[in-house]
């Protein structure tokens, strides 16, 4: 589907039936083709890519630049094949993004231990854990997984799961493209008519990246903003001592001032009124907060406890495989230390695990 003259938006598949595909956007341009994401590394992903880049009249080898909005493998995951494709391809994303995979991803057996560490410290009984990892469920490459993605929170008027990153389809394990080019937030691409602005909005995850067209004044928004669901917000063990929801709740406010005539998500469909949809997900995340700390109760409870007690709209807490708790466990816990840094609920340690009270 042409959105302006030139730009274009492709599909390819995910691998499960609550988001079935990606959507990236290809930009002509004197010599190829840009990409704004592109998709997993999976064999049908990229028989689609191709087949999408055969109908505006390319092969793989022409693609020049390939922008990453983050590092989850639906966006990242075909960069190892782009490159081989077409070697000269420049791979480009925040560097903060890139950072956070180097501190994250690169080390499975650091994160590994540290998650497991961090799993029982919420709640989590270590024997579930300890049979999750025997199992091979917690590894960051397991093909069952998606990194980052959770059972989405009840989204208010959205209501749809986001479980892509459920096992009802794997994703293949791929290897870490370091990009070309790392950005800074406002840095400003510019090639055979396009002009590109990074801007940075963390939450979904540290180095997430919007891009914003000036010249037609469209926003490609990556996961920070999604039509319909409220993208997975969480706070995992090697983020202690940040708040990736105050982080979102800024990067909505930042993306909403921008003058945009339409935002090009990569997930569902366009979104014409850009500042309208974050005014909701704000709006989302208010009652969200409102939830969690109710479901603390009267007594000091864990963030695995509070988990249980609020409504999730792939089921109860208690059916998620271990991989969906985690993510679930994060996501309570981005609300909570937002809670916590507006002095409405407080935090103890006792014995080594975290307990949440409501404070006021």
């Amino acid at each position: 589907m042409e959105i302006v003259p030139g730009l274009f938006q492709l599909k390819t598949p995910m691998m499960g039936p609550a988001l079935p595909y990606v959507m990236p956007y290809a930009l002509r341009g004197a010599d190829g083709v840009s990409l704004f994401d592109a998709g997993f590394g999976t064999p049908p992903a990229v028989e689609a890519m191709t087949s999408e880049l055969a109908g505006l009249g390319y092969e793989p080898k022409d693609i020049r630049r390939l922008f990453i909005s983050h590092a989850h493998p639906d966006h990242i995951g075909m960069a190892g094949w782009v490159k081989e494709q077409s070697p000269d391809c420049q791979v480009i994303m925040l560097e903060r993004e890139w950072q956070w995979i180097q501190d994250r991803w690169l080390d499975n057996a650091a994160w590994t231990a540290l998650s497991d560490g961090w799993l029982v410290r919420h709640g989590l009984p270590p024997e579930e854990v300890e049979a999750a990892q025997a199992a091979g469920a917690l590894s960051p490459n397991s093909p069952a997984v998606k990194p980052g993605d959770a059972p989405a929170s009840r989204p208010g008027d959205e209501g749809k799961p986001r479980n892509e990153g459920r096992p009802n389809g794997g994703r293949m394990p791929f290897t870490y493209v370091e990009p070309d080019v790392k950005l800074q937030d406002g840095d400003v691409v510019e090639f055979d008519g396009w002009r590109l602005q990074a801007v940075w909005t963390p939450g979904h995850t540290p180095g997430h990246m919007c891009m914003y067209e000036t010249n037609h004044r469209l926003m490609f928004t990556g996961d920070h903003v999604l039509p319909y669901i409220s993208p997975n917000v969480s706070l995992h063990a090697d983020q202690e001592g940040t708040s990736p929801l105050r982080d979102f709740r800024d990067s909505l406010q930042k993306v909403a001032a921008f003058d945009v005539a339409a935002a090009l998500p990569a997930h569902e469909f366009t979104i014409a009124d850009l500042r309208e949809r974050c005014e909701i997900l704000l709006h989302h995340h208010d009652d969200r907060l409102e939830e969690v700390r109710a479901a603390i109760g009267e007594e000091p409870s864990s963030a695995r406890s509070i988990s249980q007690r609020v409504k999730w709209n792939t089921g109860p807490f208690d059916d998620f495989n271990i991989f969906m708790k985690r993510s679930a466990v994060g996501e309570t816990l981005a609300h909570l230390r937002l809670l916590e840094d507006e002095g409405r609920v407080s935090s103890t340690e006792p014995d080594g695990r975290v307990l949440w009270q409501r404070a006021g």
